[in-house]
C-alpha cells in the first residue's frame, strides 16, 4: 500500500472526467486479479459471467480518492460520480464537515460497548436523530446497514402486535440479510437459494407502478392503479379465507430505489395509513434511499404529509459510515418492554462511537445547509434536460428530486436490460459513473452528490445524449 499522501487538485470534486488509460486500467485489473484470489466468487467471479453472457467487460475500476462529486481511480483516471455511491454521498464524498468530526473522534475513542456502556457520542447522535424526525417517530434501534434496520423494525411490529406476517411489494429491496430478504421482492435469484431459511409469513403485492401496472391495468390513469392495489389489500385482510390472519405489517419503500425510481401515485401511502389503521398493523417505510433529502424533502413521506410507524433509514445517515437506524413511535418501540437483564436485540457494535460522530456532523449539517432544497434544485435541472431526450427505446423517465430513472425498452416493448447495462458500461469509459436498476437492470439510475455542478451535470448530460443516439444507430 502507497502511504505517501498524494496531493489532489484544488478544485477536485468539481472536475470533468479525464480519463487517461480506458478503464479499467492496468492497475485496477491488477487489483482486481488480486481480489479474485481472495475474494469470494459470489461477488468477484460474476463479473466474468456476466461479461461471457454480455460482451460488455464488467470488471471494475478501483477507487482510491473521492471527493465532492469526483472520484480517482487506481490509474488515474478522474470520474463524475453520478450514483453518490449507493446514495450514499448526498451532500459529496468525505464532506470536509464529516471527515473533521471522524478524524476528531478517533483521538478520542474509536469504541465503546453500544448497549451496555454506550459512549456520550452516541447519546447525542441519537437526541439529534430524533429531532430530524417526522412526527412523533422519536426512538431509535441503531444498526450498521439498511437490512439491520429493517429487521430491527420487522422484529419490533413482531413484538407489537403478535404477528409475524408482513405484507410486501414486487420490487421491493431491502437488504439480502435474512430478515431484510424474506421481504425482498428485487430478483427470485437473489432468494431461491434460501427459502428455506427466509420467514414464511410473507405476502408480496404489486407495487403500483403506473409504467408497468399489474392486474392488466396497461393504460390505466394511475388513480386506477391506485384504488386496484389498495382493494386488492384490503381484500386480503379482510376477508375470511386468504390465508392473511396472521399480518401484523406493512413494509414499503416510499419510491422505489433499486427497484427503477417508481413513484407510487398520489394518494397511496395515505391509503396504507389508513389500511394499517384499520387492521391495527405496524406500518414501516424503508427511506434508507429516499431518506435526508433525496427526493428533495427530508423524507420522502413528506411529500404525502404520512407519517409511518417506523422509519427505516441509512445510508447518507453516516456520511459514508455504515450507519442506519429503524425509528419508531413510543408507544410502538417500548412494545419491547423492560430489559431483563440482557437485551435481546443487540450487537457489538451499535452505536459505534466514530459512526455516531459522523452521523451527527452529518445531521448538524444536513439541517442548517437547506441540502433537501439544494437536491429539489438540482433534481429540476436534471427532470428538465431528462426529458428533452427523444429515442425510440425510452419508454420512461421518472422520479422526485434528485433520484431520478431513465427506463429503456426493446421495440417489442419489453424492459432491456441489455441496454441499460451497455449505457452505464459507455458512461463509465467516457468517465461517468451511474448503476443500472429496475429488475431487470433497465432503467438507467440517477442518484448523484448534491453538489454536483451544473456543469458536471451538462456534461454528463451531452454524453448521455451520444451514447443513446449510438445505441439506436445499431439497434
Amino acid at each position: 500500500m502507497n502511504e505517501t499522501k498524494e496531493e489532489l487538485p484544488k478544485d477536485f470534486g468539481l472536475l470533468l472526467p479525464k480519463i487517461i488509460a480506458s478503464p479499467p486500467g492496468p492497475l485496477s485489473r491488477d487489483f482486481i486479479t488480486r481480489l479474485a484470489a481472495t475474494e469470494c466468487p459470489a461477488i468477484t467471479a460474476r463479473r466474468a459471467r456476466r461479461q461471457h453472457e454480455t460482451g460488455v467487460n464488467q470488471d471494475p475500476i478501483v477507487w482510491t480518492h473521492a471527493l465532492g462529486a469526483n472520484i480517482r481511480d487506481a490509474d488515474g483516471n478522474i470520474y463524475v460520480d453520478l450514483s453518490a455511491a449507493f446514495a450514499v454521498s448526498g451532500l459529496g464524498h468525505r464532506h470536509p464537515r464529516v471527515a473533521q468530526a471522524a478524524h476528531s473522534q478517533v483521538d478520542r475513542m474509536i469504541h465503546a460497548m453500544g448497549d451496555v456502556f454506550p459512549s456520550d457520542v452516541k447519546i447525542e447522535f441519537s437526541e439529534k436523530l430524533a429531532q430530524i424526525a417526522p412526527g412523533d417517530l422519536q426512538e431509535s434501534i441503531l444498526g450498521l446497514s439498511g437490512a439491520d434496520a429493517i429487521g430491527a423494525a420487522l422484529k419490533t411490529a413482531a413484538i407489537h402486535t403478535g404477528k409475524s406476517g408482513v405484507i410486501a411489494f414486487w420490487n421491493g429491496y431491502h437488504g439480502l440479510g435474512h430478515g431484510a430478504l424474506s421481504v425482498t421482492a428485487y430478483r427470485k435469484s437473489f432468494r431461491e437459494p434460501f427459502l428455506s431459511q427466509l420467514g414464511r409469513d410473507v405476502f408480496h403485492v404489486p407495487y403500483p407502478n403506473p409504467a408497468r401496472p399489474p392486474f392488466g391495468l396497461q393504460g390505466a390513469a394511475p388513480e386506477t392503479i391506485r384504488d386496484a392495489v389498495l382493494t386488492h389489500i384490503r381484500s386480503m385482510l379482510s376477508e375470511p379465507a386468504t390465508g392473511a390472519e396472521g399480518i401484523g405489517a406493512i413494509i414499503i419503500e416510499p419510491i422505489l430505489g433499486r427497484g427503477g425510481e417508481v413513484v407510487p401515485p398520489e394518494g397511496f401511502l395515505q391509503g396504507l395509513r389508513e389500511i394499517a389503521d384499520e387492521f391495527s398493523l405496524v406500518l414501516i417505510f424503508d427511506e434508507i434511499f429516499t431518506g435526508f433529502g433525496r427526493t428533495g424533502k427530508t423524507f420522502a413521506c413528506e411529500w404525502e404529509g404520512v407519517l409511518p410507524d417506523i422509519l427505516c433509514v441509512g445510508k447518507a445517515l453516516g456520511g459514508g459510515f455504515p450507519l442506519s437506524a429503524a425509528i419508531g413511535r413510543p408507544h410502538i418501540m417500548r412494545s419491547w418492554g423492560t430489559s431483563s437483564g440482557e437485551s435481546v436485540h443487540t450487537s457489538t457494535f451499535l452505536g459505534n462511537p466514530l459512526g455516531c460522530a459522523m452521523g451527527l456532523a452529518f445531521l448538524e449539517e444536513f439541517k442548517e445547509g437547506d441540502w433537501a432544497n439544494r437536491a429539489q434544485k438540482l433534481g429540476e435541472m436534471m427532470y428538465q434536460d431528462l426529458s428533452t431526450l427523444r429515442s425510440p427505446s425510452i419508454s420512461d423517465i421518472r422520479g422526485r428530486g434528485a433520484m431520478l430513472g431513465v427506463e429503456f425498452i426493446k421495440s417489442d416493448g419489453s424492459p432491456d436490460g441489455a441496454r441499460g447495462l451497455q449505457i452505464c458500461s459507455e458512461l463509465l469509459a467516457k468517465g461517468f459513473i451511474c448503476l443500472p436498476s429496475g429488475a431487470w437492470g433497465h432503467v438507467l439510475g440517477l442518484s448523484p452528490p448534491f453538489v454536483l455542478s451544473e456543469e458536471q451535470w451538462k456534461s454528463f448530460f451531452h454524453t448521455l445524449q451520444n451514447c443513446i443516439e449510438k445505441a439506436d444507430l445499431s439497434r
